[in-house]
């Protein structure tokens, strides 16, 4: 950082004015100073969190007066803001560097007031919203408030002790923060720390009070009963959701601005039980969405965003979210599905078209904010025009869209040619106020017109008027000393002394002794001089640009703030683009995948027949990776719900089981799935419950055990007859018996009281006796693998009725070249253990304190018989108790003595 950044640090730097306004700072928090947005700067653990993850080194890290301090460049400041904000989910806090005063504060739920201070367009990894709701919670019950855009969502439900479904919702909503009236409920943070990157934060305004008449202030519509009646909802059942959407009108300050520019927004009632419930878990396991950024692709979403435009990829990640539940719905998207991958030239039209919309949300937010602000007033006219240019694509979309079919009509052409009619007014209002040869020429800026405003037009003549005299003035001087007026004698704009000319230092003798002209400035480049005229009309021109520029920006203002009488229009014409932007990427992906998609058959959630048929299913992200071949197997499951499936590690357990969630996650979001055609047919599933993979977290105190436990009981406690649960390795976090009983008395549970369809992939091969015990409800599956001279292991990765004869985990650690030594000193242990088990299953037969006695009385009758041979050499003593064991051999004892 450059010197005169550290003088200013240094000139500005009041250490303990500093720290009495930082005082009580939460380790979630960050902290910036604000040194006129010059430079940023921020201390201690905040420096040094900067310095490792945006620098990657200390050596940028300053003290000062023993305070760590660092310096960020305008430039740099953004980047850190992204990062701070959406990477690492915390809170951050901007003061001023003079009063210390907190200029703006946001978090990753509530990031307009960073956005419009520091103009930063905020872009989440999975494309989805930035969202905040608030949540109160009052014995089993729980209300929700979600504030996103213009739309203002209110949820009150029941909810168990794990509040399964709050976290569904959540995950549904892609929530970012979440707001609570306190922090003293465990149950309810540890189910919302589950979900990964949301911000908590408290409030105080979880109340009713004043709530109807604040919701009149924000709501279109004046008439508040009506708004809500006209929705499906009542005031009086709301209680909950009304005291936290009171508290997020005051975290969000959405009254603080005046009546004439507060944003409106209408409210809807959001219901749980029209999308598919997913729980965090599950997202995980599925791999919904990228991790990390890298050049391959590793989600659902990665695989089906083909998406052309911004709000298509918005969408996308929301349906993603929530997979529908209404066969009709999912039905309708499928048709068209189907109706754009059978049209080429319309879909490859439509394309070209969609790649031309620009980011409408983004463009809206843009002028809103543009409005309050100072800055380059052609950028502000750029956006406008980028929306004109988008409403002149929409003919050519209307005609393509022409005569197909019912349902392209229902969801694309007539409510795209409804915004289009609404939107020819806006078209004219461009054309009137813009001047728009900016869009046929690259180096000109968009100007407001002239013939606008008669103002303009005055200003507008005497700044050509002036400017005439000015190049008139210029001809006279070139005249007067015989100078070239191109090459000799410059006209030049100077950023201080305004329209002059110059002379090079050698050509200035001219102007010696000549009072006519008044030298202003020498410099290594000339002589700059005037004239008493130049001088008059350079300071009219100077004037009439101030004023030219001055009023340009007040029509400028005007006419972004009527074009944003239109955002309401603009915003359903972006859904109905994003829509069909969606459904072609689905079109597309079905088409350029390596394999057939098919179109699935849906079977109700109120239909008694529940079965899976899938011919050849396979794994959408596995089978695109350039070094898997994967092996397809059938998916036939019909009133044997319950499926057990046991093999060898690395077997394709695991894929098995998640290939068939992200096909029905995938066909109740309407997109086609991986399979052969034939016979497709999949449930829709009211929930997908997990529980996959190991691991802990540490920072929540949570071992891995302890994991596996909460998300197996929020599957026992959500789960209905209509779920698909996959579980796999249940109870390997903790002792084999304990872990056995676990899943065994769960297993039953599920069976018994769920009868949902159940995919159980274990280890513990006992669990196959279930299907002895409940025959008509459990069907035991293996993976097969063939096994060469007791050492050589060969998979095959399909999956087959049967039980696996055994786990095959030492044959996997020689596959991957473990040390002979652990190899041989594995299968020896693994014998004995094998013995033990045996000699432990022998015991379960002696079912009486009388049949034990009786193999104690016989074994002493052995034992006696024995003793008597008391002169035979230690050799022949063995020989003769073994023939005396196996002429008198009854069971539980004897096999004990042979193990000894």
């Amino acid at each position: 950082m450059s010197s005169s950044l550290d003088t200013k640090f240094s000139n500005t730097w009041n250490e303990k004015s500093f720290i009495k306004n930082l005082a009580g700072k939460n380790p979630n928090d960050i902290r910036f100073v604000d040194h006129n947005k010059d430079y940023f700067t921020c201390l201690d653990c905040d420096a040094e969190l900067i310095a490792d993850e945006i620098y990657k080194t200390r050596s940028v890290i300053k003290i000062q007066d023993g305070i760590k301090y660092i310096t960020i460049s305008p430039q740099v400041f953004q980047n850190v803001l992204k990062f701070v904000l959406l990477d690492k989910q915390m809170r951050v806090e901007i003061y001023n560097s003079k009063t210390y005063q907190l200029v703006v504060s946001g978090t990753a739920g509530n990031l307009d007031a960073v956005s419009e201070e520091y103009e930063i367009n905020f872009e989440f990894q999975d494309c989805s919203n930035s969202s905040i709701a608030a949540v109160k919670v009052q014995g089993s019950r729980v209300g929700v408030c979600l504030i996103e855009e213009d739309l203002i969502q209110l949820c009150e439900f029941e909810d168990n002790d794990l509040f399964s479904n709050l976290e569904g919702l959540l995950v549904q909503l892609g929530i970012k923060e979440v707001v609570l009236p306190n922090l003293s409920d465990k149950k309810l943070l540890q189910v919302i720390n589950k979900i990964s990157n949301i911000v908590i934060s408290t409030g105080t305004h979880f109340n009713t009070k004043n709530i109807e008449q604040d919701l009149v202030k924000l709501l279109e519509e004046e008439n508040l009963e009506m708004a809500f009646s006209s929705k499906g909802m009542k005031m009086a059942e709301l209680p909950l959701s009304l005291a936290s959407c009171n508290e997020l009108i005051a975290y969000l300050n959405l009254l603080e601005n005046d009546e004439s520019s507060r944003r409106k927004y209408t409210i809807e009632k959001y219901n749980l039980s029209s999308f598919m419930k997913l729980d965090s878990a599950t997202m995980k396991a599925l791999n919904l969405f990228p991790e990390f950024k890298t050049s391959s692709i590793t989600s659902i979403f990665e695989l089906l965003n083909k998406c052309k435009t911004a709000g298509g990829a918005r969408l996308l990640s929301q349906w993603l979210k929530q997979p529908l539940t209404s066969v009709t719905e999912i039905e309708e998207r499928q048709e068209l599905v189907s109706f754009l991958m059978d049209n080429a030239s319309t879909r490859v039209s439509i394309q070209d078209i969609l790649s031309q919309i620009p980011d409408i949300k983004r463009l809206l937010k843009k002028m809103t904010i543009s409005i309050s602000k100072n800055g380059n007033e052609n950028k502000k006219l750029e956006d406008l025009v980028r929306l004109y240019q988008m409403v002149l694509l929409l003919p050519d979309l209307i005609k393509l869209l022409q005569d197909q079919s019912e349902l392209s009509d229902k969801y694309w052409l007539e409510p795209i040619k409804k915004s289009y009619a609404a939107l020819v007014k806006f078209q004219e209002l461009v054309e009137t106020t813009v001047d728009l040869k900016g869009l046929h020429d690259l180096h000109s800026n968009f100007d407001i017109r002239p013939e606008f405003d008669s103002s303009l037009i005055d200003i507008n003549e005497r700044k050509n008027k002036s400017m005439d005299k000015i190049k008139q003035s210029h001809a006279e001087a070139a005249d007067d000393l015989n100078m070239d007026p191109d090459k000799k004698l410059k006209l030049e704009n100077h950023q201080v002394h305004g329209y002059c000319m110059r002379l090079t230092r050698n050509d200035s003798v001219v102007l010696r002794n000549n009072r006519k002209y008044i030298e202003i400035q020498t410099v290594k480049a000339g002589v700059y001089f005037t004239t008493t005229e130049l001088r008059k009309q350079a300071q009219v021109y100077a004037q009439s640009c101030d004023d030219y520029n001055c009023k340009q920006r007040e029509l400028i203002r005007e006419v972004i703030s009527i074009a944003l009488t239109y955002r309401s229009l603009f915003l359903k014409l972006s859904l109905d683009l994003s829509h069909l932007d969606v459904i072609l990427s689905f079109a597309n992906a079905a088409l350029v995948a390596p394999t057939t998609f098919v179109k699935p058959k849906m079977i109700p959630l109120d239909c008694t027949e529940r079965k899976v048929h899938i011919e050849n299913s396979r794994h959408p992200l596995l089978e695109i990776q350039d070094d898997v071949d994967f092996v397809p197997n059938d998916v036939k499951i019909s009133g044997k719900f319950f499926n057990i499936i046991t093999g060898p590690n690395m077997g394709g357990k695991s894929t098995y089981l998640k290939q068939i969630a992200t096909i029905a996650l995938m066909a109740q979001v309407g997109s086609f799935i991986p399979a052969d055609e034939g016979e497709v047919t999949l449930p829709v599933f009211d929930s997908i419950l997990s529980r996959v993979g190991a691991g802990d977290s540490q920072l929540k105190g949570l071992s891995t055990f302890m994991i596996e436990m909460l998300e197996t009981s929020s599957i026992l406690a959500t789960a209905t007859q209509n779920s698909l649960i996959i579980i796999d390795e249940l109870g390997r976090g903790t002792s084999t018996y304990d872990g056995f009983g676990l899943a065994w008395s769960i297993s039953e549970h599920l069976i018994r009281v769920k009868k949902c369809i159940t995919l159980f992939a274990t280890h513990f091969h006992e669990l196959n006796q279930l299907a002895e015990k409940y025959p008509n409800d459990v069907e035991n599956l293996h993976v097969v693998a063939y096994v060469e001279n007791k050492d050589d292991i060969t998979l095959m990765y399909k999956i087959e009725p049967g039980i696996s004869s055994k786990s095959f985990g030492i044959n996997v650690a020689e596959m991957v070249k473990f040390p002979e030594k652990i190899i041989k000193m594995a299968k020896r242990k693994a014998m004995e253990l094998e013995s033990d088990k045996e000699t432990a299953s022998k015991a379960q037969h002696i079912s009486s304190p009388e049949e034990l006695k009786m193999e104690v009385d016989n074994l002493k009758k052995v034992l006696k018989t024995w003793r008597k041979e008391n002169n035979l050499d230690p050799e022949s003593a063995c020989r003769e108790l073994k023939k005396l064991l196996e002429q008198n051999s009854s069971g539980y004892i004897t096999e004990l003595i042979k193990s000894l």
